[in-house]
């Protein structure tokens, strides 16, 4: 990791064109998360017009401090952030910021790309949606999308969309080019297209799925699950979802920066892994988890869709899934579109995302850790152990 940009201001890599891959090379990719709107299609996501929500700044030399990496390893919290590929981080404390750094090109205002931490901002969506009756967790997505009857999600319902538990057939390996990723990634135009519908509708894509094995018995990692998702919540409140996102989530974090979502080539958006902000926004809409759901203005989620969150994962499902036994954290499981990790007398939310990007909630320690990456692959479960046991360590250090 280098203060030098890794690719000039303004300067795009020649290989990055809609179309084409644009996870290419370290550079190139580090790149597009820091520019997708130059090379993909966006809507806007409107912070509101109230103001900042001002995070007060109490700054620390954290360089030195010895963290836990995974597999034991303890270093300090420079060495981590050098060895996980770090664009930017910010660490907050009780609502102030104690930590902040920026790599290359990156700056506070830069607009990244959360990857699957976006599933997070999702389902947040959906909790509001769920508050204000027009959704319920035991609704079957084919009473409000009719359309995936007799496809994989037939018989699956909002609760089963939101923990990942949908008995669908779907392979979430990146670096096979046949899996079902690799097509969804077409349909947005990220991999060169292989046939004439492509690129197209994830819409579309999701109903010509099949069924395999049960709903609700196993975690299963499908990204499309936050397409259909976006599908049920479009059709039962009658807005988009980067309108949804505005009004239900965006319009009350007191956001600094613009924010954007990215679209698939028929215009939906790619909540699955779409959303792109600056760090510094996510980080607060850590803090509003953090908080219970309260904002700078008052309410913006149910404390209890976060308490959920904390406490009712799955941790059987979890550990009959793929990940079960690879995951250097203690007591894993997933809810409502966050990875939980529990020990001592808490239990921590994260969002997580493909080439190391990671939100760290503690509620208990007041504690925040927000981190755009660049990792050279599409996930490695060595450096995201690295990552979460560092911010575990930084909260028990900071408390």
């Amino acid at each position: 990791m280098s203060d030098d940009p890794y690719v000039p201001l303004g300067r795009r890599p020649q290989a990055v064109r809609l179309g084409e891959a644009v996870y290419g090379s370290q550079e190139t990719t580090r790149w597009f998360m820091q520019h997708v709107r130059e090379v993909a299609p966006t809507a806007d996501v409107w912070r509101g017009d109230g103001p900042v929500w001002e995070l007060p700044r109490a700054l620390r030399d954290l360089d030195g401090v010895r963290v836990r990496g995974g597999g034991g390893r303890s270093w300090t919290f420079a060495e981590m952030l050098a060895d996980t590929d770090t664009d930017a981080v910010l660490v907050l404390r009780d609502g102030a910021v104690v930590y902040e750094r920026y790599f290359g090109a990156m700056t506070a205002h830069t607009p990244h790309l959360y990857q699957s931490v976006s599933k997070s901002v999702g389902a947040c969506v959906a909790a509001r949606l769920i508050e204000r009756g027009l959704l319920a967790p035991e609704t079957p997505v084919t009473e409000v999308v009719p359309e995936l009857a007799g496809s994989g999600y037939d018989g699956a319902t909002v609760r089963h969309l939101l923990d990942m538990q949908v008995g669908v057939r779907f392979s979430e390996e990146y670096d096979d080019d046949d899996a079902e990723i690799a097509r969804l990634d077409r349909l947005y135009g990220f991999r060169p297209r292989r046939a004439a519908d492509e690129p197209g509708s994830s819409y579309g894509f999701a109903t010509e799925t099949a069924p395999e094995g049960e709903h609700g018995r196993v975690f299963h990692y499908v990204s499309l699950d936050l397409q259909v998702l976006g599908w049920v919540m479009e059709r039962a409140a009658g807005l988009s979802v980067p309108d949804l996102i505005t009004r239900e989530v965006w319009d009350g974090l007191g956001g600094e920066h613009p924010a954007y979502i990215a679209l698939d080539a028929a215009g939906a958006a790619q909540l699955e892994g779409g959303f792109c902000s600056s760090l510094r926004d996510l980080a607060r809409f850590g803090l509003l988890l953090c908080r219970g759901g309260v904002g700078p203005a008052g309410r913006v989620l149910p404390e209890a869709f976060i308490a959920d969150g904390e406490q009712n994962g799955d941790r059987e499902a979890f550990r009959r899934s793929d990940y079960g036994d690879v995951i250097d954290i203690p007591e894993p499981a997933y809810r409502n579109n966050f990875w939980t990790a529990s020990f001592d007398d808490r239990t921590v939310l994260m969002g997580v995302g493909i080439f190391g990007q990671f939100l760290y909630v503690d509620r208990a320690a007041g504690f925040v850790l927000a981190k755009f990456a660049t990792w050279p692959q599409f996930t490695d479960d060595l450096l995201f152990a690295h990552q979460f046991w560092a911010a575990r360590s930084l909260a028990q250090s900071l408390a």
